[in-house]
């Protein structure tokens, strides 16, 4: 018995330090509990963003301030079941006058320290350069690939990176069911993510077992997102595991910086998941299968008519930084410019 108490107090110790890091934090975060939505605490960029007083903000309930309750009250109940870890909602959030703004939040549990009973809420609306800085310098980065799937789950694109995390050459792995590399209890998983992101322009979070080298299994965090222009049925997917650098999840001003940064990185790769179709598959071009996940996102923005200025603000990133990027896709492509690489893009698409 004594035992138990000294684990609930604990456990409240920790859901107090939470509350206190999200209410001093710059970003607009709010914490709520997931059987009712009430938000029990918020930043005071939140207070300034919806327009209400604490005191009224730390009164509502976030299901009956948004114009579709019902689709809402699903995403929370995935996210309180541990289907998924996170999601992102676009809607609609009521303001003082009764009228609708626009908004996008992205909802993340909190079961390290709250054994899902509590989510942080995240307006991503504001740019988050100014909390996280430069990725590439301030967070270590993770092992990660990105990749997208044709309306059978065969993979027709993907990055380097799966090579380092899988130990299999990603042109290996193109053409094949991405069902082969899911561990056989976690392609309900995979297909519930998918469900849960198709028709709704949001993305789904969630663990899954990914087949390594030697039939191993690797525990991964991946993304699932709507390939948004593709064909119906079409997914692209972020798969990360923890940089070797990385601390374990703690209720320290540290955490919440780390999950900012993977909350960063899962925008940006949703970013990339609306952008995906405007380059070819790796089937059509092996050269995409050669990129890193860095160079994979800034080749697909480029395509979509960004120019380095917007990918650097858009990635966090320096211009030199991005450039020194293109200098390595340049030399991948066997081309010596922007009009170059953009030209054999559009030639492979037209192929």
């Amino acid at each position: 018995m004594a035992s138990d108490t000294v684990t609930d107090s604990g456990r409240q110790a920790l859901r107090e330090s939470l509350r206190a890091l999200v209410r001093h934090s710059p970003a607009p975060l709010y914490l709520l509990r997931l059987s009712d939505t009430a938000i029990v605490e918020a930043s005071d960029a939140t207070v300034r963003h919806v327009g209400r007083s604490r005191e009224e903000l730390l009164k509502l309930h976030v299901l009956d301030e948004v114009q579709d309750p019902t689709n809402a009250r699903r995403s929370f109940d995935l996210l309180a079941s541990g289907a998924i870890d996170s999601f992102t909602r676009r809607g609609h959030f009521r303001r003082p006058d009764g009228s609708f703004q626009p908004i996008e939040a992205r909802y993340t549990t909190c079961f390290e320290v709250a054994d899902r009973i509590a989510a942080i809420g995240q307006i991503i609306e504001q740019p988050m350069a100014d909390l996280v800085g430069d990725l590439e310098q301030d967070a270590p980065e993770c092992t990660s690939f990105l990749g997208t799937v044709d309306a059978n789950w065969r993979i027709d694109r993907i990055t380097s990176g799966a090579e380092e995390l899988l130990g299999r050459p990603s042109e290996e792995l193109l053409g094949q069911s991405a069902f082969m590399l899911v561990h056989p209890e976690d392609v309900a998983a995979l297909l519930l993510l998918a469900a849960h992101a198709a028709g709704q322009s949001t993305g789904a979070t969630g663990r899954i077992r990914l087949r390594a080298a030697g039939d191993t299994w690797t525990t991964c965090r991946i993304s699932v997102h709507e390939l948004v222009g593709g064909a119906p049925g079409t997914f692209a997917f972020a798969v990360a595991t923890p940089g070797a650098g990385e601390p374990p999840a703690t209720p320290r001003a540290q955490e919440l910086e780390d999950h900012l940064r993977r909350i960063a990185r899962e925008i940006a790769a949703s970013g990339v998941a609306a952008m995906s179709t405007s380059v070819p598959t790796s089937i059509e071009m092996p050269e995409i299968s050669t990129l890193t996940t860095r160079e994979y996102e800034i080749v697909v923005r480029l395509a979509h008519g960004e120019r380095v200025g917007m990918i650097a603000r858009a990635l966090f990133l320096s211009e030199s930084t991005v450039r020194n990027h293109l200098t390595a896709v340049y030399r991948k492509f066997g081309v010596g410019s922007q009009h170059e690489l953009l030209t054999r893009l559009s030639s492979a698409r037209v192929a």
